[in-house]
């Protein structure tokens, strides 16, 4: 009976493309729960602002964002990670985008907090959306929490910091997925320059921004997609994260990681440091971004509005 063996035959070898790819999907979920929320990545990225000072050619910041702590034990790991990353790397400057409490569940007490405490440079941050859960009482806490640990929270404000004999202006806003931002009370203070970097927890800044807003723009929030399938840096279906948004009935912007042009400012999206509800990362692993700031093009011959003239990976 030739067609029963053929039959057999087909149906034994779907049975084994069946299995392989169940095997295959088994062992990408067991990455995305228990490998890759671990594995920190150390970035380093050149960053083009033209109208750089001399003074400050080569100055290097680091970016760190949406820790979750208090939220799966691996947020502290991981968060802990990040502050031995820091102290080695003995960067210029130290950016803070938020959600540092997964759920607004703050804790003063040292163990929970340790990551948040003793920066090694001149530290600022903002609040991100967990940051606010729990009303302004909790918003409050975390601020003054981080303020005793030497952290300048910026609340829609700018300030200026001292660097090689130079001020440098960084500007910050509540939380833009709230829709808590005010940009122009955060930029009003700002005389003189630009700020070097403006910092926002979510990449729903964007279409707020005023033309040349920053030298950069640094935020957070999507935890670059967390689980995603992806290759680009917008957001599409192959982002867990295009479904979340409409199963909470959020609005979310279209930029979901890395460097994006945004009307003469350059804007990065991180991938972030900890997990929330999904306790799992997929193709966006944990990060800490090093961004070295300088006036020479990366790419002098891509156009003006070009990411490629202003980024380049170390």
């Amino acid at each position: 009976m030739p067609h029963d063996r053929i039959s057999r035959t087909t149906l034994r070898r779907s049975g084994i493309a069946v299995g392989a790819m169940g095997s295959l999907g088994a062992a990408a979920l067991l990455y995305a729960i228990f490998i890759e929320p671990r594995r920190l990545r150390v970035r380093h990225v050149a960053v083009t602002v033209p109208d750089l000072p001399e003074e400050l050619e080569g100055i290097r910041a680091a970016f760190l964002s949406d820790f979750h702590l208090a939220g799966p034990r691996g947020n502290y790991r991981i968060a802990c990670a990040a502050r031995a990353a820091i102290d080695r790397e003995r960067p210029d400057l130290i950016l803070l985008g938020g959600d540092y409490f997964d759920h607004a569940r703050w804790q003063s007490d040292g163990d929970s907090a340790a990551p948040l405490a003793d920066w090694p440079a001149p530290t600022f941050a903002v609040l991100g959306n967990h940051d606010f859960k729990g009303g302004s009482a909790n918003s409050e806490a975390i601020a003054a929490l981080l303020e005793r640990q030497g952290v300048c929270v910026l609340r829609n404000t700018s300030t200026t910091v001292r660097l090689r004999g130079h001020d440098v202006v960084i500007a910050g806003v509540d939380d833009p997925y709230l829709e808590l931002a005010d940009l122009d009370t955060a930029l009003g203070g700002v005389t003189g320059s630009r700020p070097l970097v403006l910092l926002a927890h979510a990449p729903s800044i964007a279409p707020l921004l005023p033309a040349g807003a920053a030298g950069v723009v640094l935020t957070g929030h999507t935890h670059g997609g967390q689980v995603r399938l992806s290759p680009v840096t917008t957001l599409t279906p192959l982002d867990i994260s295009f479904y979340l948004d409409r199963l909470y009935r959020r609005p979310h912007s279209p930029l979901q990681r890395g460097f994006h042009w945004v009307r003469g400012s350059l804007l990065y999206v991180t991938n972030g440091l900890g997990v929330t509800r999904w306790r799992m990362r997929f193709l966006a692993p944990p990060e800490v971004v090093i961004l070295h700031f300088t006036a020479t093009p990366a790419d002098p011959d891509a156009p003006c509005d070009d990411v490629r003239r202003y980024v380049r990976w170390l």
